[in-house]
């Protein structure tokens, strides 16, 4: 199930993030339509801030490798939550992280 959570901007106004919901229990509410979105538990840019870690550190592993690759790229999936921020899905089929590496070989 998806839904709305409204995130607000550090310099004012707000961005709409459609978001997975859980599957609600057997017996529990559940929502008959979109209404007024969620309110998010802390800025857009806080949650986004959450991925600076995660990227650091990968990073940092590739660039200290012996033989570092000229490029790198790393696609991860996430998933916005109201009230916990950043969440890491899969991306593909079955990884949380796609990275590729390239090295360019010297034309001499």
């Amino acid at each position: 199930m998806r839904d709305l959570v409204k995130y607000p901007l550090e310099s004012g106004g707000f961005v709409y993030i459609e978001t997975e919901v859980a599957d609600v229990e057997k017996g529990g509410l559940v929502k008959a339509g979109r209404g007024l979105p969620d309110e998010a538990a802390q800025s857009f840019e806080e949650t986004i801030n959450s991925l600076s870690p995660i990227a650091s550190s990968i990073v940092s592993k590739l660039i200290n490798i012996s033989n570092p690759p000229d490029e790198a790229t790393v696609e991860f999936g996430l998933t916005l939550k109201a009230d916990s921020g950043v969440i890491i899905t899969k991306v593909g089929a079955e990884a949380n992280f796609k990275i590729n590496l390239k090295w360019v070989r010297d034309k001499k």
